[in-house]
């Protein structure tokens, strides 16, 4: 009777180290995503650090699959922030005096390292001119005066881009971001001309386009 009972022991203590080991595997499998490439219908990203002067660069990208005769809808928010300064000096007795300074920011989406529709837009694009001429003979200048101009703004847009015929499987999609920075060499270098891209966002559909 005490050797039944110490068996019947014996193989509590295995089943428990059993059920230990299975807990231990399970907990060891890394845990699968709720959803893939393979199964989604739309894709989002997005962004927040900001990018002085892009030069051209992926600020985002995603993968979305599309059936045999899907098309892409891709939609790009970003905020667009844009610096110009300006110096113009004019001299008592001299021609005109002008200055100018350009900065702008351009968007690019690719599919599949193709260029989608419409190709490269401009999300927002200033070029600042001043102009400065002293022919008032009722003021007296003696020596010269110089004229600081500067402009700083910032806002968000939005555009659609449109890729048709990807055929089947999954595609790759990546916005590129550039940048225009014409500044004056007469002005002040702080705060200067610049771009920036700001926050931005990424959706991609599929889309059939009848």
């Amino acid at each position: 009777m005490m050797q039944a009972k110490k068996t019947l022991s014996t193989l509590g203590v295995l089943k428990a180290l059993s059920l230990l080991a299975v807990v231990g595997m399970l907990l060891a499998v890394p845990p699968a995503h709720a959803q893939n490439v393979a199964s989604q219908k739309a894709y989002f990203g997005s962004g927040v650090l900001e990018i002085l002067n892009p030069s051209g660069g992926v600020v985002l990208s995603g993968y979305m699959k599309t059936s045999s005769v899907g098309d892409l809808l891709i939609g790009y928010s970003m905020e667009c922030a844009l610096w110009t300064s300006t110096s113009t000096t004019a001299t008592r007795g001299g021609a005109k005096s002008t200055s100018t300074a350009r900065a702008a920011v351009n968007v690019t989406v690719y599919v599949d390292g193709v260029q989608a529709e419409p190709g490269q837009v401009v999300y927002c694009d200033r070029q600042q001119t001043v102009s400065l001429q002293f022919s008032s003979l009722t003021v007296e200048v003696t020596d010269a005066i110089t004229l600081d101009l500067f402009l700083r703004t910032k806002n968000a847009n939005h555009f659609n881009f449109y890729r048709n015929n990807v055929g089947s499987g999954v595609h790759y999609v990546e916005v590129k971001v550039d940048s225009i920075v014409s500044p004056d060499p007469n002005a002040p270098a702080d705060p200067g001309t610049r771009a920036v891209a700001g926050k931005r966002s990424l959706v991609i559909e599929e889309y059939n386009n009848p």
